[in-house]
């Protein structure tokens, strides 16, 4: 929870940072610099600002934390507790872990990180870059837009690219956000001390 909360903290003040410069009639070169790295990282190739916009947002925490529960079985899989792999992302690189009931026409394996925040950063990046996520990343600029909030039980339904069961998933982690209150964490924050433990 606490990788979580730190990792949509750093979004969104990306976020106001990304304003600011937008607000500006002229913009200085630290502040192209830095647009240059965003997109970079947001893998947007023509220097879109509104496709900007729409990426760098936050993932609700009941989201994430629904689907590391599913993905890791509550932090017990074999890929959590030996790779920090709690969102069960694949990986056709030789750096990854190797499942072991994979049908033989596979040949991913699940990404390993070194340590936990690592797969956070990692989560967040896939559903704010990923072709597959679109439909998630444009119902949750809409509710923005709107001055919506953004909740984990809206949102989850656009997720069935995740997994290969499709609606079936996204009803499952529904099903995981209600039958355990995640709901409630949607506007935790973390205190300074936090942070400094975090070493953010």
């Amino acid at each position: 929870m606490p990788l979580v909360v730190a990792e949509n903290r750093k979004i969104l003040d990306d976020r106001a940072k990304l304003f600011n410069i937008i607000k500006r009639k002229k913009t200085e070169e630290k502040d192209n610099k830095w647009l240059k790295q965003k997109f970079r990282e947001y893998k947007i190739k023509n220097g879109d600002i509104k496709e900007l916009e729409k990426r760098m947002d936050i993932i609700p925490a009941s989201i994430a934390l629904a689907q590391a529960a599913k993905e890791s079985g509550w932090g017990t899989s074999r890929f959590a507790l030996e790779g920090n792999a709690i969102f069960g992302q694949w990986t056709w690189s030789g750096k990854g872990i190797e499942p072991l009931d994979k049908a033989k026409a596979k040949n991913h394996k699940i990404l390993r990180f070194p340590i936990l925040r690592a797969s956070v950063k990692a989560y967040k990046n896939n559903l704010n870059t990923h072709r597959g996520y679109s439909e998630f990343r444009d119902k949750r600029n809409s509710l923005r837009k709107r001055n919506q909030p953004l909740e984990g039980m809206a949102l989850s339904k656009y997720l069935d690219e995740y997994a290969q069961t499709g609606k079936i998933y996204t009803e499952t982690l529904r099903k995981i956000i209600e039958q355990n209150d995640l709901f409630d964490f949607e506007s935790v924050q973390l205190t300074t001390t936090n942070k400094k433990q975090l070493n953010l």
